[in-house]
């Protein structure tokens, strides 16, 4: 496995828990230390907030908070990790519904409420039962990551990389998605069904290198180098959309004013992006 695109940050070793113990072993703790220190790292602006949060469902192993204000929920896995991500989403559940009190907990940061956490996975591989059910639960408000921690002249080093699927098509079962129809036939308001009808053949006027996709389980642009241009969710009455690479920014639109409005700003932003 070649590390060298890894992104890095180099953490002393004087740390009080190291990540490895004296007989060769691995410290989790001392692993969760590691990483809480290197978090700038993994994602520019992210910043550690605490360590072994308590909650009904288990310690988060790490609660931080990215550049735009929005809590991070960190899960560390070493070894068995087949239940973490059930456990990261009991874990987004209780800080959901706790956003408020947690907000007060770090009111010395800048922590923006109305934003929805985000989960974070760190392991350095992940087991097929793990791959299984990430695929298949399919969430796009967690991203998964393996590090690898090297030591050199007393330094020790975190290396991170997004996980990857495409090398674990061996275990992935492919299962029939939605297509752009079978999306537009879920909207009972006729007049938002007409819309996004007439709205994606203007879109992909604009952008011919770009397709219209929906294998992540809702309607994307997405250009040749498959980065998401545009989001489109579904509701019966209304629809969620968002253009931007923050993922919970966007509108909900479920009448003719706020579409055109949003429309403009949307259809500016893709043109930029050509």
């Amino acid at each position: 496995m070649v590390f060298t695109h890894f992104k890095n940050n180099g953490i002393s070793n004087s740390k009080k828990n190291n990540a490895i113990g004296e007989d060769g072993s691995k410290n989790i703790s001392g692993i969760t230390e590691l990483l809480f220190e290197g978090l700038s790292s993994l994602e520019r602006g992210m910043f550690g907030l605490d360590r072994d949060i308590s909650t009904p469902a288990g310690k988060i192993d790490i609660m931080a908070v990215d550049m735009i204000g929005r809590f991070a929920i960190v899960e560390v896995g070493e070894g068995e990790v087949n239940d973490l991500i059930f456990k990261s989403i009991d874990h987004f559940d209780w800080a959901l519904t706790n956003i408020k009190s947690l907000q007060e907990r770090y009111k010395s940061y800048n922590i923006d409420p109305t934003l929805a956490p985000r989960i974070i996975i760190l392991a350095p591989s992940y087991s097929e039962k793990f791959v299984k059910r990430a695929h298949y639960l399919n969430p796009t408000f967690i991203d998964i990551y393996e590090y690898q921690i090297n030591e050199s002249l007393g330094i020790k080093k975190i290396y991170f990389r997004p996980f990857s699927f495409i090398n674990h098509k061996k275990w992935i079962v492919y299962l029939r998605t939605k297509s752009v129809d079978d999306h537009l036939k879920y909207v009972e308001n006729e007049y938002l069904k007409s819309i996004l009808k007439n709205f994606f053949i203007e879109l992909q006027s604009i952008r011919s290198d770009a397709t219209l996709d929906t294998s992540l389980g809702y309607i994307r642009l997405r250009d040749k180098n498959d980065n998401t241009l545009l989001g489109i969710y579904i509701l019966k009455n209304s629809f969620w959309i968002n253009w931007s690479r923050y993922r919970w920014d966007g509108y909900f639109i479920s009448s003719r004013e706020k579409f055109q409005t949003v429309k403009r700003d949307v259809l500016e932003a893709i043109r930029r992006k050509a």
